[in-house]
């Protein structure tokens, strides 16, 4: 069963259904980081961290083992994107940093010539 089989997928086994919420959680992490709802995107990721814990605690067996490569790698690409987001943010939000410093160095100077 391939990812999109098993994201769609009505009638799961056990195992299927953990590895369907853990894949399911993922791609909410990425839409949350995406909204800049990063509060909410730490939660999940908790949430996420507590399901493939229990999850990986038991051994993959040989029948399932590809289609647990197939979401790991899936995850790891939304992982992969929200780490992107997250540097995207991080950059925008120094630049901005940056430019209120300026600002309050250039209404310094523009006061002291004022008053002078």
């Amino acid at each position: 069963m391939n990812i999109d089989m098993l994201r769609n997928s009505e009638v799961l086994g056990a195992r299927q259904r953990q590895l369907r919420d853990i894949l399911l959680i993922s791609e909410s992490i990425q839409e949350l980081a995406n909204n800049n709802d990063w509060a909410e995107a730490v939660a999940q990721q908790t949430r996420r961290r507590a399901l493939m814990d229990v999850f990986f605690s038991q051994e993959c067996s040989p029948s399932e083992s590809q289609q647990v490569a197939e979401v790991i790698e899936a995850i790891l690409v939304i992982d992969q994107n929200v780490a992107d987001v997250l540097y995207r943010q991080r950059s925008a939000m120094l630049t901005d940093a940056n430019q209120s410093r300026q600002n309050v160095r250039n209404v310094d100077a523009y006061l002291t010539h004022s008053l002078a």
